[in-house]
């Protein structure tokens, strides 16, 4: 046990190719997020930062929204590719923890949206809904962040439950 834990923690094995590849998958729960909350808050938000989101994730967001099949492909993709037991990709232990990672926060995210979709309308646009809303973004944009800049350091990300739920997941099919 302290062997495999000494092994995820060394930053020595980790490549750019691994850090940069562990990155990718985050786009899934961030667009997830973005829909499910972001065109609720961002509009309240200044002037400058909605044109900074205008400018760069909305035409991303507006591609993910009009195809809602590209997110339920893609996460296949990525389940086949990485974190199946006989995946056709050569085990890089550090991707595949990213990967399980953003496919956990890509269903929280969907499950999250679906619970608050489903709240009525008026607790929705209320001053009560629109703070849940704003925390629910916040977590989102937080979590993924903070797991792309420890992808980018070529250290495993932290996150209490998500990344323990990873770990046990990795462990079992090892």
């Amino acid at each position: 046990m302290n062997k495999r834990k000494d092994s995820l923690n060394e930053n020595n094995s980790i490549t750019i190719i691994d850090r940069c590849g562990s990155i990718l998958p985050y786009w899934l729960p961030l667009l997830e997020g973005l829909q499910n909350f972001g065109q609720q808050i961002l509009p309240d938000y200044p002037f400058s930062l909605m044109s900074l989101y205008k400018k760069t994730l909305m035409p991303f967001v507006i591609v993910y929204v009009t195809n809602p099949a590209w997110a339920f492909i893609i996460f296949f993709v990525l389940y086949y590719l990485f974190v199946r037991p006989k995946s056709p990709i050569p085990n890089r232990p550090f991707i595949r923890f990213n990967v399980l990672q953003s496919i956990l926060l890509f269903l929280i995210n969907s499950l999250l949206g679906a619970t608050f979709r489903a709240l009525p309308i008026e607790f929705r646009t209320s001053l009560y809904g629109l703070m849940l809303c704003n925390t629910l973004f916040w977590f989102v944009l937080l979590t993924i962040t903070y797991s792309v800049i420890k992808s980018i350091e070529g250290k495993y990300a932290k996150i209490p439950v998500i990344s323990q739920a990873v770990r046990i997941q990795i462990d079992n099919q090892q």
